[in-house]
């Protein structure tokens, strides 16, 4: 199972903050060909729930 809620992690503006991540990898609307991650291999528009919401809080 993967956490959706990771860190405590660096941050410049307010020294260390939570990180959320509340999608898969790569779930995304467009295939930017300078993307860090890399190709998009199902662009989706659905939207769904990926993450329980009890889950983040």
């Amino acid at each position: 199972m993967r956490k959706a809620v990771f860190g405590p992690v660096p941050s410049r503006r307010l020294g260390l903050s939570l990180g959320l991540d509340v999608i898969p990898l790569k779930t995304c609307t467009f295939n930017c060909i300078y993307c860090q991650i890399g190709r998009t291999p199902s662009p989706t528009i659905e939207r769904r729930v990926y993450v329980d919401p009890e889950e983040v809080i």
